[in-house]
């Protein structure tokens, strides 16, 4: 699974077959803000809108940003794995 970071558009992005699955972010002074993840019907139900979710907070630990979820699937994310709970 290839994950993409648009850094003009704020968001990471996962596509396959036409379809793109993706999580919108903003940022802002030292962090990040999840905003919306969003998962087409052909992607559903496949783990990828978890794995975008994963790869954000990833992204925001390797480079030291705070982290605020406007997102509820994100946030239901961040609830299941505890160990991201310190970027909020």
């Amino acid at each position: 699974m290839e994950i993409t970071h648009n850094k003009t558009n704020h968001v990471f992005e996962f596509s396959e077959g036409g379809n793109s699955a993706v999580v919108e972010y903003k940022p802002f002074d030292g962090g990040i803000n999840i905003m919306h993840t969003f998962v087409p019907k052909p992607l559903q139900n496949k783990g990828y809108g978890a794995a975008l979710v994963k790869h954000t907070l990833d992204y925001a630990r390797a480079n030291h940003l705070k982290v605020i979820i406007t997102c509820p699937f994100a946030r239901v994310y961040v609830a299941r794995h505890k160990e991201y709970e310190n970027l909020l």
